[in-house]
C-alpha cells in the first residue's frame, strides 16, 4: 500500500486534526476538499468546503471555519471563522463547539469571554468529545469561568485520558507532579506522561526527561536506574528507549558508548520519540568516537523532529539548505521520506520539509 493512500483516511480531516478537532468521516465531496488540501490547493479546499457549507453541511462548515482560522485558502478572519464555527456549533456537532470555545478563550474574532468558553466547551464534553473534555478540565483547574475546582477538573481530564487523548494524560501527570488536587505522586505522574510521550506529547516528553534526571519516580541509583529504563526499552517503550540513549551518550549510569547511544535512539525515533530525534541531529551534526560528522544525515534527523513539532528543529530547516549542497540537501529530504514510509504510524502525513532551493552548486 502507498504511502498517501495508507494515509488517506487521516487526512480526509487534516484540519481538525491540526487543531485537535478529531477524525469525521466525510463524504466523497469532502473528501476532494481534503484532497485538494493535501496538495496544499487550499483556495479549491475552501470553495469545496464553502459551497457544502452553504447547503447546511455541518462538518464542511467547520473545516471552512478552520481554514477562515488558519488564513489558509482564504484571507484571515476569525470573525468569519466564528459564523461557521457557530453553525455547526448549533448543529451540535462537537468538534466546531470545542472550536468555538476556543475563539472565546483566546477572544479570536469575538470578545474574550471565559464563561462562554466553558459553555461551549461543555457542549463538546459531553458529547464525549476529548477535545473539549479536556478543555473543560484545564477551565475548572484554573478557575477560569467556573470557580477553581481541582476534582473536577481531573475528572474531565480522565474522560479524555482514557479515550487516549494525549493533552489531557500530560494534565493529569502534571497534577500528580505538582500535587494539585490529588496527593504529589512522582510514580503515577510518570505512569500519565510515558501515555502522553508514547502518543507523541512533546512536552511530556521534556518533563519526563527532567523527572527521570532527577530521579523523581524512579531509581536515584543511576546505575539501577539504566536496568529501569533497559528493561522497559526493550519491551519497546520508546520514551525508554530515548532515555537509555542519553544514558549511554552521557555516561549516566552507564559506560559512554555513543554507537549504542545512537542504536537506542534510532529504536526510539521509529516511535517518533522527538528527544530521540533532536538527539540524533546532534550527533551526527558534531560527530563522536564511532559515530562520524555527517551533515546529510543530521539534516535528515532534523527534518523528522521537525515533522515531531520541535520547535529548534524547525528553524534549522532554513538553515541547513545555506550550507549543503543542492544535491545534499535532496538526499537528506529522500532519505527522511523514506524513514517516514517506513515508520508512517508515528509520523504526520505531510512531511514540513523546506522547498526553497540549496543556495550552494
Amino acid at each position: 500500500m502507498k504511502y498517501a493512500n495508507r494515509f488517506q483516511p487521516a487526512m480526509a480531516m487534516v484540519l481538525l486534526l491540526l487543531f485537535g478537532a478529531g477524525a469525521i468521516a466525510l463524504a466523497d465531496a469532502s473528501d476532494d476538499a481534503a484532497r485538494a488540501f493535501q496538495t496544499k490547493d487550499y483556495k479549491k479546499a475552501a470553495e469545496l468546503w464553502k459551497a457544502q457549507a452553504e447547503r447546511g453541511d455541518a462538518v464542511a462548515q467547520n473545516n471552512l471555519g478552520t481554514l477562515y482560522r488558519a488564513g489558509l485558502g482564504v484571507s484571515q478572519d476569525h470573525p468569519e471563522a466564528v459564523r461557521w464555527f457557530r453553525k455547526a456549533a448549533e448543529q451540535k456537532l462537537a468538534a466546531a463547539q470545542n472550536n468555538l470555545g476556543e475563539m472565546y478563550f483566546n477572544g479570536w474574532g469575538v470578545t474574550q469571554n471565559d464563561t462562554e468558553a466553558v459553555q461551549w466547551y461543555r457542549k463538546a464534553a459531553e458529547q464525549g468529545f476529548a477535545g473539549g473534555q479536556n478543555n473543560l478540565g484545564a477551565m475548572y483547574a484554573e478557575g477560569r469561568g467556573v470557580p477553581q475546582d481541582y476534582a473536577e477538573a481531573l475528572r474531565w481530564y480522565r474522560q479524555a485520558a482514557n479515550q487516549g487523548y494525549a493533552k489531557a494524560q500530560f494534565n493529569i501527570g502534571l497534577m500528580y507532579r505538582n500535587g494539585w488536587g490529588v496527593a504529589k505522586d512522582d510514580v503515577s505522574a510518570i505512569q500519565w506522561l510515558r501515555e502522553a510521550a508514547r502518543r507523541g506529547h512533546n512536552k511530556a516528553q521534556v518533563v519526563l526527561l527532567s523527572l527521570y534526571i532527577d530521579g523523581r519516580g524512579v531509581p536515584r541509583d543511576r546505575t539501577k536506574a539504566a536496568a529501569w529504563y533497559r528493561e522497559a526499552a526493550e519491551k519497546g517503550d520508546g520514551v525508554a528507549q530515548s532515555m537509555l540513549g542519553y544514558m549511554y551518550e552521557e555516561g549516566d549510569g552507564l559506560v559512554k558508548d555513543y554507537q549504542e547511544a545512537v542504536r537506542w535512539y534510532q529504536k526510539a525515533a521509529e516511535q517518533g520519540v522527538q528527544l530521540a530525534l533532536v538527539s540524533l541531529s546532534q550527533l551526527y551534526a558534531t560527530g563522536a568516537s564511532g559515530v562520524p560528522q555527517d551533515q546529510v544525515e543530521s539534516f535528515k534527523w532534523a527534518i523528522l523532529a521537525a515533522n515531531r513539532g520541535h520547535q529548534r528543529a524547525k528553524e534549522m530547516l532554513e538553515v541547513y539548505p545555506q550550507i549543503l549542497s543542492s544535491s545534499q540537501v535532496d538526499k537528506a529530504r529522500k532519505d527522511a521520506q523514506v524513514w517516514v514510509d517506513k515508520y508512517w504510524e508515528a509520523f504526520e502525513p505531510v512531511m514540513m520539509v523546506p522547498q526553497s532551493s540549496s543556495t550552494k552548486p
